[in-house]
């Protein structure tokens, strides 16, 4: 399934033909944070995860809390004559506007339809599915709060905008943010590990019919006559 195609499983409400490509800015550091996510072990782990590991996550979490705020729409209160003469001045730099991206203070031109450029499909290997992994519950946790961002970005009211999401659409981003930073303090760290002494039935060797307090269980001087 090529790029562009709607999503599937925990993506497939997600809006994929937009319009706002600063929706597409808002959710390059949030996939990177989900390709961290999936590709790190500690995940696995029913116990929980270190200091180390959810410090990683919450310093990815607040690049993508960053890039919200630069692609906010939030015009400032400096004259517009100062400024256009500040932009045509042959002498000067370019330099990040004071409230970053530039281009709040005056109408743009209407801009066309874009794929996003991520395949939600399932079919791109960085970006797996939940049903595709094997995690701890709290992996499992932390993993649908993302993937549930993700999915509120493409389908802010601003898609339909050219640039700039509106300060609601904002706002609401930043809740979802609250709850992936919520999740990684409460359940993230070494003082909030647990200890877990048992294999879970699919890790036993001899498969999870095998496991203890399964039906199926054989006694030990039984498991040569079986079969």
């Amino acid at each position: 399934m090529p790029i562009g195609e709607p999503g599937q499983g925990e993506f497939r409400n997600a809006v994929v033909e937009l319009r706002n490509l600063h929706i597409a800015a808002g959710l390059s550091p949030l996939m990177t944070l989900r390709e961290e996510l999936t590709t790190n072990d500690d995940l696995r782990d029913r116990g929980g995860f270190d200091d180390s590991t959810r410090d990683h996550f919450l310093g990815l979490l607040g690049k993508c809390d960053s890039v919200r705020r630069h692609v906010t729409h939030n015009p400032d209160s400096l004259p517009l004559g100062d400024k256009i003469a500040k932009a045509i001045d042959a002498d000067a730099v370019i330099e990040d506007a004071e409230n970053p991206f530039g281009g709040d203070d005056i109408q743009m031109g209407s801009g066309g339809l874009y794929f996003l450029p991520w395949d939600l499909s399932g079919a791109d290997p960085n970006i797996p599915l939940a049903n595709s992994l094997e995690w701890s519950n709290n992996g499992m946790l932390l993993l649908q709060a993302i993937n549930r961002s993700i999915v509120a970005w493409t389908r802010l009211n601003s898609k339909d905008r050219t640039r700039f999401i509106t300060q609601k659409d904002s706002m609401r981003i930043y809740g979802h943010y609250q709850e992936v930073f919520a999740f990684l303090q409460t359940f993230g760290g070494d003082a909030n590990r647990v200890d877990v002494a048992q294999l879970r039935a699919t890790e036993e060797p001899r498969g999870p019919e095998n496991a203890p307090n399964r039906k199926s269980e054989l006694p030990g001087d039984q498991l040569g006559k079986a079969g």
